[in-house]
């Protein structure tokens, strides 16, 4: 038989017991809690900073490439829509012509961990529409325009391709516009020069806003096409998205140089990024048995200008100009 004291001691034992077990249960609760707080936030900080390393690659990718392969661009502005290891990254772009400027393209890209950056709407497409004496003339192709302002998409000719006598000539259309609408040309090159060569034999007056880089190491490849009308193959224009080079920056504060080219090409080779491939093919062009690329390297097959339409007819007749093609068109006011 069990004491009366005895049973008491049991209860207060008891007691102890559950009020200590309530705390444990109490206090791993709140450990679990906290520790599932810390891991949640952490988990969200390390994702942030994982995407935006990626979004900023990614972005640094493509503004290398835009830089090399965007006739007369800038960009202006950049959107960002940051998900779990993934996004996507709206790029805007716009030109100038003679300090009047167009909003241009809007670039449209996702990126996750496995893709890197991929196209993923093409938002810049051309409209291409039937030109009259282009088609009078029994051209195979047809004038691009851009899907988002209309304006008209610049075309170069590598000199020494063959084009199946078909090359876009626009400079006789200058007389038809009023002599004071701005516009931008594109100039295609008899043979290669160096900028030197083109900022002396340019008619002054003339904006040159971008140059055209020869980086074709198999011009032979571009003529792909063969039909009834040529017994030999021959090749299309190259579109402004097509052709390599460089240009001012910072709204022509600083005077562009061929060793700006170099640089871009430099740094996306040094970026190994997914346009590895392609800045090497251009390195590994332009400086032959080199063991780099230098300034002289750098030949120009044509030059991006602007000016009224009075002051380019002064390219008429200059025979370093195999033709010019219309790009942009503005009026000053």
């Amino acid at each position: 038989m069990t004491a009366p004291w005895e049973q008491k001691d049991d209860q207060n034992l008891s007691k102890v017991i559950k009020k200590a077990k309530r705390k444990t249960m109490i206090r791993n609760t709140i450990i679990s809690l906290v520790v599932t707080v810390i891991v949640l936030f952490g988990g969200m900080l390390g994702n942030a900073h994982l995407t935006s390393w990626l979004a900023m690659r990614g972005l640094d990718e493509e503004r290398i490439m835009m830089k090399i392969s965007s006739p007369n661009l800038q960009e202006l502005r950049t959107e960002l829509d940051l998900g779990f290891l993934s996004g996507k990254v709206e790029l805007s772009t716009y030109k100038v012509v003679e300090g009047v400027p167009i909003v241009w393209d809007t670039k449209k890209l996702y990126f996750d961990m496995g893709s890197r950056f991929s196209l993923l709407n093409r938002g810049y497409s051309s409209i291409n529409v039937p030109d009259p004496v282009m088609t009078q003339q029994n051209y195979e192709y047809y004038r691009g325009y851009n899907s988002q302002n209309g304006q008209r998409e610049m075309m170069f000719y590598v000199p020494g391709v063959n084009y199946n006598e078909k090359v876009l000539n626009d400079l006789p259309s200058l007389e038809q516009m009023e002599p004071g609408k701005l516009i931008e040309m594109a100039v295609s090159f008899d043979k290669s020069y160096t900028q030197a060569e083109v900022e002396k034999m340019l008619p002054a007056g003339l904006t040159q806003t971008w140059y055209w880089v020869d980086t074709y190491d198999n011009k032979k490849n571009l003529e792909f096409i063969r039909n009834d009308s040529s017994p030999n193959k021959y090749a299309l224009p190259e579109s402004a998205r097509q052709v390599y080079g460089y240009g001012g920056e910072w709204e022509g504060l600083f005077k562009p140089k061929p060793e700006d080219f170099l640089h871009s090409l430099a740094y996306g080779l040094q970026m190994k990024g997914k346009h590895y491939g392609e800045f090497e093919r251009i390195s590994n062009y332009l400086k032959k048995d080199k063991a780099a690329p230098d300034a002289s390297d750098v030949q120009l097959l044509g030059v991006v200008v602007t000016g009224t339409a009075k002051e380019l007819q002064s390219l008429k007749g200059k025979p370093y100009v195999n033709t010019a093609v219309l790009g942009a068109i503005v009026d000053k006011y």
